[in-house]
């Protein structure tokens, strides 16, 4: 492999999974590294990548692909990561130089948790842009998908400055902005901010399904909020069970939060209206006050 580099510019970089997480990333840092090489199972996909001249060299072996790496990014569903973690306790032996290992899962406990096991030439730091698609697959990648999201990063124990400074540099370069805390403390916030959602419109689409099944119509009464409200419903359903099945405390708790949220509008509904308007208004202005809300008219 390369000899030991601190920039990004100097850094071959491997990206496992060249889906829309890692295809977008391949396109955001086009001539901001040394190369790219892409470890992916799929031929089909492997082919898009060096015909798009988004990678200079496509694999499916995860031995070959580490061969070349400075830094190996992860970019696959949740569990496959924790599998591909399994397999490089196995494959480090014969690296003569730190490797940074950064993943772009949702969930982080579990994969910083087996990033800690790993040998010490491979130096992991978990990862997580706030950004995607419902849709998956290379033909949805963009290189702007990056642009101006959040990426969150969860380092492990002692994970080096300079490989701290090489995981930032990488958000520099695809446009987001780098965010820092322990892997509990995200899961738990993330399971609110990104995974309730999911949950939420995907009960919003059954609820209003279970009154289809008695009066079909109201399928034809759907409003564009409805339509906006349950977008992401139509995410990858086993992306999605990745997600859960490691963030099951996380997710517990903010069906709670949602649960009290719920029960206080409820409560307002039978009391006057007064007391639900300022309830809706207090919501209202909350929400205003962290996005910016376009003028009407």
């Amino acid at each position: 492999m390369n000899k030991s580099v601190n920039l990004l510019s100097d850094s071959h970089i491997t990206i496992v999974g060249l889906g829309l997480m890692g295809g977008s990333l391949a396109m955001a840092l086009q001539g901001k590294c040394a190369g790219i090489t892409t470890v992916e199972i799929d031929l089909h996909t492997r082919r898009i990548g060096l015909e798009r001249g988004l990678v200079d060299y496509a694999t499916e072996s995860l031995v070959d692909g580490l061969k070349s790496a400075d830094i190996l990014i992860l970019a696959t569903p949740v569990r496959t990561i924790l599998e591909t973690l399994m397999e490089l306790k196995e494959l480090s032996e014969d690296l003569d130089n730190a490797v940074l290992v950064l993943d772009l899962g949702s969930t982080k406990t579990e994969i910083t948790s087996a990033m800690k096991l790993l040998p010490n030439n491979l130096i992991g730091i978990g990862g997580h842009p706030m950004c995607g698609k419902e849709t998956g697959g290379l033909k949805y990648a963009d290189a702007s998908l990056y642009q101006n999201a959040v990426f969150v990063l969860t380092p492990t124990n002692n994970p080096g400055n300079n490989m701290l400074d090489l995981a930032r540099q990488i958000i520099s370069a695809v446009g987001s902005i780098p965010i820092e805390m322990d892997a509990e403390r995200h899961d738990k916030l993330a399971a609110l901010t990104s995974h309730l959602p999911y949950l939420l419109a995907c009960s919003l689409v059954s609820a209003v399904n279970s009154e289809g099944d008695v009066d079909p119509i109201i399928w034809e009464m759907v409003s564009s909020g409805f339509k906006d409200t349950t977008r992401v419903a139509s995410s990858d359903v086993q992306m999605l069970v990745d997600i859960i099945a490691t963030n099951k405390d996380g997710i517990r708790n903010a069906l709670h939060q949602q649960r009290i949220a719920m029960d206080k509008l409820e409560i307002a509904l039978d009391e006057d209206l007064q007391s639900l308007q300022a309830l809706l208004s207090d919501i209202q202005s909350i929400r205003n006050n962290h996005f910016s809300v376009p003028p009407s008219g």
